[in-house]
């Protein structure tokens, strides 16, 4: 675990210190007394028992001291709790979602999802954390920055933290969460202010990138490709669909439950790519196979040609009219993207910039 890459995990680990070397030295002193008192009142040196009475110095001694001790340790590590529950007022909002089992992110002020997490450096970011309601408990969890906090289904909790320096980090659930509660592990990329716009710009792109027939023909369509949009579909799988279907598609995550997608028998919704799309909006009813909202339109697009190549049958392929339907169906050519925002500060500037072009106009104009 890495040390020092946020004040909250020096807090901690600065209390968890104090506190151990507290308890370290109390353990070592009992320990010296119990085995004095097992060498002086052996039997073999006192053979005759003797009525001890009660030593009223002693008793208060052994009351007072203690609880000023754990007194102590009780505000050092308060100290540290309150930090964790005062996030600052301009921290910056990421939705966190835990469900079986994986975690998804969600960034409201630029209305982007992601399946990692990713932040600019030195930049206060609060976490609401939740889990769907027909979920279970998970618990989100930075060992690196030691903040933890469950996600509770249909309920909203939180934490905060600042990463003072760039790098990747873990995430892991700290609550037992079923089978695979071992895998459902995420990455927190801490990244420059720089870097962090250029990924925004990427995840939009991912989202609002109109969709084209073309792609749902070609499963290595450019689109696709890391020039464009960068979308890794092995580990779309891996992360979303492994778990239940296995590395192989062949069911064994969940077996009896999950669809084997290389038997022609398990595919009741069609195998075209518009028929999985569709599965991944809406999920199955009455199975585990519930829906993904997080994902975007060409990520599923390239989610349904990595799962449909585990056929061994005969692929049915989208037609225009496949296509037509389904964007009408889900209004996919309405999806526009966000605006284009700016800093406050370059708003001042431009505002600034407009006003004296307008006095050298007005100038301009003024007979002479």
């Amino acid at each position: 675990m890495n040390s020092g890459v946020s004040e909250i995990a020096r807090e901690v680990d600065h209390a968890f210190l104090l506190v151990g070397i507290a308890t370290g030295l109390m353990l070592l002193g009992i320990t010296v007394v119990m085995v004095w008192f097992v060498i002086k009142y052996s039997r073999k040196k006192s053979k005759r028992v003797v009525n001890i009475e009660g030593h009223r110095l002693l008793e208060i001694t052994w009351i007072v001291i203690p609880t000023i001790i754990v007194t102590w340790m009780f505000f050092v590590a308060y100290e540290g709790f309150g930090m964790m529950r005062q996030p600052p007022d301009d921290a910056m909002i990421v939705q966190v979602t835990g469900r079986q089992w994986a975690w998804e992110f969600a960034y409201p002020e630029e209305k982007i999802t992601a399946s990692e997490m990713v932040v600019p450096v030195n930049r206060a970011v609060k976490a609401l954390i939740t889990a769907p309601v027909d979920d279970v408990l998970h618990s989100f969890y930075l060992p690196d920055f030691r903040v933890k906090e469950d996600a509770v289904p249909g309920r909203e909790t939180y934490l905060w933290f600042k990463a003072e320096r760039e790098g990747e980090f873990n995430i892991f659930c700290a609550e037992y969460c079923g089978k695979d509660h071992a895998k459902m592990r995420s990455t927190l990329r801490v990244v420059s202010n720089d870097a962090y716009r250029a990924w925004v710009k990427g995840q939009i792109a991912k989202r609002y990138k109109p969709l084209e027939f073309s792609g749902f023909e070609n499963p290595k369509h450019p689109a696709f490709g890391k020039e464009d949009l960068n979308i890794d579909s092995t580990k779309l799988f891996g992360t979303y669909c492994a778990s239940c279907h296995g590395e192989a598609g062949d069911g064994s995550g969940l077996p009896g439950e999950a669809r084997n997608f290389q038997s022609d028998k398990d595919w009741k919704n069609g195998t075209r790519v518009s028929d999985i799309f569709k599965t991944l909006i809406d999920g199955i009813e009455d199975t585990q196979m519930r829906s993904f909202p997080n994902l975007t339109p060409w990520e599923r697009v390239a989610l349904a040609h990595y799962v449909r190549a585990f056929q061994t049958g005969a692929l049915q392929h989208d037609t225009q009219e496949s296509y037509d339907a389904l964007i009408k169906e889900f209004e996919l050519d309405k999806i526009t993207g966000p605006g284009e925002t700016i800093s406050v500060e370059r708003a001042m500037e431009i505002l600034s910039e407009e006003a004296a072009a307008e006095q050298a106009r007005d100038a301009e104009a003024t007979p002479k």
